[in-house]
């Protein structure tokens, strides 16, 4: 890092208009990892990459890009910002701050009030490199088989392909998870969660934007209070929850319990349901399908809307707002009410 930082300062001795408007800079460092298996990482704010590597080495890569007035303001930038990559027991620490950079958030909002732009704030203080640094990305490669805890308090975060347990926690960015083999928690409050192909528990929660799942092996509970919920394969036990959004969900294996404030549901089921299932809606009609031969005890009501089936079934009244009943000689309770619309319980196949 010092001789980036010493290379940094030379070029400051070039004349103003050699200097580029946008302006990029990596900082890096490494530390091998042969007896630990764990990452942590809290940043004071960016995105943040996670990605396995060939051999046994945990190596960070912070890139710094923006539009300074100067390369003398850049270079203070990078003065001020310390990277620490160290080891403890089986833990590899990565730690990312801006030390002296940061002032009062009244002062920095009365000093920059005609100058709009970008603010990078936290507790109640604003970093004064914000309105011109564009972006901090860290790029992280861990040996395969590693955990990861990473978290940041403003930008997205991406982790793939590693064999052990993601956590992942953004204030303010969109989560994506690919091919993790191990339980995953990502949690943001202010983006969408995408995961393809995970093989473990799946947490993911949101509170604003969508949440999108393909092909996971194991449970999931999904919940967002500001998109839809798409799920498509789960193999395990689904519990998914949106207070504004549809929630789409296909070819499930285990018992699933879907309740939206803000859509509809559709919803399919890989087999026989194998527990209670439950859905749930206030803002939309409700479509289920289930194979042909399920056993299970209906109970469907609707106060916007009628209740229909193409399994083999007598309605006991004139009222088809409503049919509670056993398929195929009854089994695990499906229950589905909504308020927004019509039910159609179909068996898989029918459209």
């Amino acid at each position: 890092m010092r001789s980036l930082l010493t290379a940094a300062l030379v070029c400051a001795s070039f004349a103003s208009f050699a200097f580029a408007s946008e302006t990029e800079e990596t900082v890096r460092k490494s530390l091998p990892a042969s007896t630990a298996n764990r990452l942590k990482l809290d940043a004071d704010f960016g995105s943040i990459t996670v990605q396995p590597a060939a051999g046994q080495t945990v190596s960070v890569d912070v890139y710094f890009h923006g539009d300074p007035p100067n390369r003398a303001e850049f270079n203070r930038m990078l003065h001020d910002f310390r990277l620490d990559v160290s080891q403890h027991g089986s833990e590899i620490l990565v730690e990312g701050v801006f030390i002296h950079g940061w002032e009062p958030a009244v002062s920095f909002i009365i000093d920059n009030l005609f100058s709009p732009g970008n603010s990078i704030c936290r507790r109640w203080q604003c970093l004064t490199y914000s309105r011109w640094l564009r972006g901090v990305d860290y790029h992280i490669a861990v040996p395969k088989q590693f955990s990861a805890n990473v978290s940041t308090a403003g930008g997205p975060i991406t982790v793939s392909a590693l064999k052990g347990e993601v956590i992942a926690h953004s204030s303010g960015g969109p989560l994506r998870f690919d091919h993790i083999e191990g339980p995953v928690n990502g949690t943001t409050s202010g983006g969408g969660i995408t995961l393809n192909a995970t093989k473990g528990r799946v947490i993911a929660h949101t509170s604003g934007g969508p949440i999108h799942m393909t092909d996971i092996t194991g449970d999931v509970e999904a919940s967002t209070s500001g998109g839809g919920i798409s799920i498509e394969g789960a193999s395990g036990r689904v519990k998914a929850h949106t207070s504004g959004g549809p929630i789409n969900a296909t070819d499930i294996g285990g018992p699933i319990d879907a309740s939206t404030s803000g859509g509809g549901v559709t919803a399919s089921l890989s087999g026989p349901p194998k527990g209670e299932c439950r859905f749930y809606s206030s803002g939309g009609p409700i479509v289920v399908k289930l194979p042909s031969g399920s056993r299970v005890n209906l109970d469907a009501s609707s106060s916007g809307g009628g209740v229909s089936t193409d399994f083999p079934v007598e309605f006991h009244s004139d009222n088809r707002n409503e049919l509670r009943t056993a398929l195929n000689g009854g089994g695990p309770l499906l229950y589905v009410h909504t308020s927004g619309g019509g039910i159609r319980i179909l068996q898989s196949g029918s459209l």
